[in-house]
């Protein structure tokens, strides 16, 4: 037996990652989905042969290949970030680097006759892959990237696996996926991650709105779109977060001030481009930046432009919040901004903050701002990321976004609520999206939103490659760890050699929660609520809360199923 012959491969669920140590031992053979939804599956490769201490790892290239009539299929490298695997909540027994980062692959590469040096290539191929004796390898596949509608019926993937040094077919698997007549809905339900525009820039050394970075920006909005996202935070004026007290970050303004004699005047063009640049990637809502400064509203945010014909800082954390110079700029700058999204024809489709976090000790300074802009955006939905029911109860804050550790204060009190996640407060007893979290554990946030009858899902990390309050980039494919020692908890997207994002394997989970959310609303549909909430809790052994968590892939994959199953009856 040759050492190629030793390769050995199989077919996983997403949500069982592949460590370097992973060892599986039967292929993940059959799946459902609906029309419109994007699935995920991955394969697992190894060279299963004894090397000796003293021989070199031999060089073993492969190609995978996936195939299903009339289907796209995306595929992926899965490449590790070095963290130890002993710290993750799936990781016991498992050693090496955390699979995360995903490489983009050419799904169906044309393959070559080469030399012998390299007996055969794929062209273009970016990634390549290299079966081993010392370690797992892996491949991340997902069927229907785009949600385009499929009709309805049974489909075969084909999976291969060749070698590059024979050119010949090693491994073949086949993936069956039940397309059930039935499609994810389109829900009023606000979902986004927050980009962080500084960040591009400087990771990439590009100049801040240059041709350039719009074309890394596009990247990474297109990427977010394609896991669901739908709600992109939008610098008007640079985000006031994570901004050490004296101190500001890089200017990031979209829009152009100009005062002369105490009139304004404002210049959308740059803005009008961002907008539409989101629009055509798929965004469908737009999520204006803090009104006010960040854990309170004491003050106005830092707002740059001409005065009397001289540029510089209009407004900034020396300017109180109700101060009646911030509030005459706001009584000028709110309507004009509402004219320029009523021409685009996103009027109806905004989320306004007016700042970040408050406290309950806070709420007359955050009552006092939030009565500053009221009466000027009557009608639009505001929102806030918050902790205590009594900000809600006091009726300042329209949408609370609730810590999802504070969950139950809301339930049955609250109407209209969306959920996020804090990176400051993991708690192994709730579902998250670290690093170190078990995929199942993020996955069920999907169902949990559909629990507690969720309007959106906020997590205020993108792309935040700064360490605490924005000083220190760090690359998180090489430090997953340059945020407080909290891996993962500031990005789910990762910046690519090629200025591109790359997605993440959390991001993968991230997207299939957006969809078992969904696809519970259309058992809803069909069912009522009444009856869904039955059988939810039938199915889970108790009425779902935050702290309702699957045991396992397989569990989650089970609750899915039955969804699946109730659809197709």
């Amino acid at each position: 037996m040759s050492i190629i012959d030793t390769i050995q491969s199989w077919l996983t669920s997403p949500l069982e990652r592949i460590f370097a140590s992973s060892m599986p031992h039967a292929d993940y053979a059959a799946v459902s989905a609906l029309r419109n939804e994007p699935v995920s599956f991955c394969l697992a490769f190894r060279a299963m042969y004894e090397k000796s201490p003293t021989e070199r790892i031999p060089d073993l290239p492969i190609s995978v290949v996936a195939e299903c009539e009339g289907v796209e299929i995306a595929s992926y490298a899965i490449g590790s970030v070095p963290l130890d695997a002993t710290l993750c909540e799936d990781g016991a027994g498992k050693t090496g680097p955390v699979p995360d980062v995903l490489l983009p692959r050419i799904t169906v590469p044309e393959i070559r006759v080469g030399d012998q040096r390299l007996p055969f290539y794929e062209v273009g191929q970016n990634y390549l892959l290299n079966a081993s004796a010392v370690s797992t390898g892996g491949v991340w596949f997902t069927f229907n990237e785009e949600g385009r509608m499929l009709e309805p019926g049974e489909r075969s993937v084909s999976v291969r696996v060749i070698s590059l040094t024979t050119g010949e077919v090693i491994r073949e698997h086949v993936l069956r996926v039940n397309v059930i007549d039935a499609a994810l809905p389109e829900e009023d339900f606000l979902y986004t991650n927050w980009f962080h525009y500084d960040c591009l820039a400087d990771y990439y050394g590009v100049e801040l709105y240059s041709d350039a970075y719009f074309e890394i920006l596009k990247s990474y909005v297109k990427n977010a779109v394609r896991h669901g996202q739908n709600t992109l935070l939008t610098p008007a004026f640079t985000p006031a977060l994570d901004t050490a007290v004296g101190m500001e970050r890089r200017n990031v303004q979209l829009v152009g001030v100009s005062v002369r004699d105490g009139a304004y005047d404002f210049d959308f063009s740059l803005l009008e481009r961002f907008v539409r640049m989101a629009l055509d990637c798929g965004i469908t809502h737009i999520e204006h930046c803090h009104l006010f400064s960040q854990w309170g509203a004491a003050s106005a945010i830092n707002i740059y432009g001409e005065r009397d014909g001289e540029y510089g800082r209009l407004f900034s954390c020396e300017d109180a919040a109700d101060g009646e110079r911030y509030a005459d700029f706001l009584q000028a700058y709110l309507p004009a901004f509402l004219d320029f999204a009523r021409r685009l024809g996103i009027e109806d489709r905004l989320l306004f903050h007016v700042s970040d976090e408050p406290k309950d000790v806070q709420l007359p300074q955050y009552a006092r701002a939030y009565g500053v802009v009221r009466e000027l955006l009557a009608g639009h939905r505001f929102g806030d990321a918050l902790s205590h029911y009594e900000l809600y109860q006091s009726g300042v804050v329209e949408t609370p976004i609730v810590a999802t550790a504070f969950a139950e204060d809301f339930r049955d009190r609250c109407g209209n609520f969306m959920l996020y996640y804090t990176g400051g407060t993991p708690d192994e007893r709730l579902s998250n999206r670290m690093l170190t979290s078990a995929p199942w554990k993020t996955r069920i946030l999907g169902t949990q939103l559909f629990a507690y009858r969720a309007t959106g899902f906020l997590h205020w990390g993108y792309n935040y490659y700064y360490g605490r309050m924005s000083y220190g980039i760090f690359d998180p494919k090489i430090d997953p760890c340059g945020y407080r020692n909290m891996p993962g908890v500031s990005y789910i997207a990762y910046p690519g050699f090629d200025r591109r994002a790359y997605p993440s394997v959390r991001e993968k989970q991230m997207r299939d929660a957006v969809s078992d959310f969904l696809a519970l609303h259309a058992l809803e549909k069909r069912l009522g609520r009444e009856e869904t909430e039955r059988l939810l809790a039938l199915w889970l052994g108790e009425k779902p809360t935050v702290y309702t968590l699957p045991q396992s892939g397989e569990a989650m994959l089970a609750l899915r199923a039955r969804i699946n199953a109730a659809l197709a009856e």
